[in-house]
């Protein structure tokens, strides 16, 4: 019974063990089949996706291409976008470079005065005290006179510099303002810009050669008694320009030939120092910049060479005055006084 008991035992794990194998078996066949039916379906994608001589590009190369043919054209807007930004910071930057000249010119001049009036405080300081504590007070105040002009020269400049107008690379010529022009022509400054047809909120600190060339160009023919067709005609204007066209941005597309005159053209070209680069078909908004520099400073030495001219007048007024007030009964006395006698 022992042994019967004991076979029954061991054929039933032997059964069991050929049960799992079988089992296990079985799993393998099936995995085999499905990677073989996997393998087959790839090949036959592999196959499906090689184009053909024949055959079309794929659909997503040609949305490829519209996308690289898209961020190509923004890329140029971008570029051009940054180009013209380039541009008109340069512009900014050439007229804050000429605003700050204008002030290093004030700064110049007015430092001239202070040292001058900070030699007389030194020398009235000696005088009366010659211990080297009177010469540190005048040095002293010479160097605080010249900091409050340097600071006056600042604040006098800095609403030119914030004014949107004079920033648009019209060079002043003249050194006046609008309001200062507005004022010799009697008239208020909103009447003055209604008259000229310039913008409401325009300042009175705007240079006028800004205000000039902000003028519509339908004004502009008008206070040259003259009508928008008639203008355009003698100045050989582009189509493009109407009425309402600022006169700087209409005559800047004008050419010199038109401009100057061709019969004038050699005497101007020498006169502002041009190459045979400017012809007479050369706009004249390419030369509008050295012209109205150069302009410039003739007038700024203009200005200089009168005001040394009357300082120089002052001086020698005052002379005359000093010599006229001399004392009389002094130089009476002094006639009258003998010559003392030699030494017998």
């Amino acid at each position: 019974m022992n042994e019967e008991k004991k076979f029954n035992e061991e054929n039933e794990e032997v059964t069991e063990e050929v049960t799992e194998t079988t089992e296990t078996v079985e799993e393998k066949i099936e995995d085999a089949a499905e990677e073989a039916e996997i393998a087959a379906t790839t090949e036959e994608n592999i196959i499906d996706s090689v184009p053909t001589e024949d055959a079309e590009a794929p659909a997503t190369v040609e949305s490829l291409n519209a996308d690289i043919t898209d961020s190509a054209e923004e890329a140029a807007d971008e570029v051009s976008e940054t180009v013209n930004e380039a541009e008109e910071t340069q512009q900014d930057t050439e007229n804050i470079a000429s605003a700050a000249e204008g002030a290093a010119d004030v700064v110049a001049e007015n430092a001239e005065n202070a040292q001058e009036a900070a030699s007389q405080v030194y020398g009235e300081v000696v005088k009366e005290n010659k211990s080297k504590k009177g010469a540190v007070i005048a040095v002293v105040i010479a160097a605080v006179l010249v900091v409050a002009l340097i600071v006056a020269a600042v604040v006098m400049l800095a609403p030119t510099l914030f004014n949107k107008y004079n920033r648009m690379g019209y060079v002043d010529v003249s050194g006046r303002t609008l309001g200062e022009v507005a004022e010799e022509s009697g008239m208020e400054l909103d009447e003055f810009l209604e008259q000229f047809g310039l913008p409401a909120d325009m300042p009175a600190n705007t240079t006028e050669s800004a205000a000039y060339n902000n003028i519509p160009l339908s004004v502009m023919a008008k206070t040259y008694g003259m009508e928008v067709s008639d203008i355009k005609e003698m100045l050989q204007m582009p189509d493009d320009v109407t009425d309402d066209t600022p006169w700087g941005e209409a005559i800047a597309r004008v050419t010199l030939g038109a401009y100057v005159g061709e019969e004038t053209f050699d005497q101007f070209k020498e006169y502002y120092g041009f190459g045979d680069d400017v012809t007479v078909d050369t706009l004249w908004g390419d030369v509008r910049q050295t012209v109205d520099e150069k302009d410039r400073e003739e007038r700024i030495a203009a200005e200089k060479e009168a005001k040394q001219a009357e300082k120089e007048a002052k001086k020698e007024e005052k002379n005359e005055e000093a010599e006229a007030t001399a004392s009389p009964e002094a130089t009476a006395e002094a006639e009258a006084t003998p010559e003392a006698s030699p030494a017998e």
